[in-house]
């Protein structure tokens, strides 16, 4: 018989309660949307600061999900195309993206949980600085 280590409710919003957190200590910044998928992609929690644009809450989901689904932070499964000479289109799945700031959840034993993704900053850079913080605040 098969087990599957999952992420649960509670962990995933630590996750986001720490990510907000980790934003609102430089209130100058843009607003962000932050989420969390499963190991399929399912989105499991969710939260948008007050005034996040529409794009980066459609972002943050598209980030998460390909790193879930893909086991690769998204700027690692960017590289691997520019290497490759493809683009996120070759793969044929609309929710798949290239953007820096999705980061994948793994498990002690190198299997995926999930993904996090964070949109609204400036630089791809900046939403994965934060993802991660999220990921931290897993404690895995």
């Amino acid at each position: 018989m098969y087990t599957k280590s999952m992420l649960s409710l509670d962990q995933c919003q630590a996750a986001i309660t720490a990510m907000i957190a980790d934003y609102n200590k430089d209130t100058s910044r843009r607003p962000i949307a932050m989420a969390i998928v499963d190991d399929t992609g399912n989105l499991i929690s969710f939260a948008r600061t007050d005034r996040a644009r529409l794009m980066a809450a459609r972002n943050c989901i598209k980030k998460a999900y390909t790193a879930a689904i893909m086991v690769s932070d998204t700027v690692d499964y960017a590289a691997r195309l520019k290497d490759q000479g493809r683009t996120v289109a070759d793969a044929g799945d609309p929710m798949l993206t290239a953007l820096q700031g999705g980061v994948v959840i793994l498990n002690p034993d190198g299997t995926a949980l999930g993904g996090i993704g964070v949109g609204g900053l400036p630089t791809g850079v900046a939403d994965e600085e934060i993802a991660r913080v999220g990921l931290q605040a897993l404690g895995l």
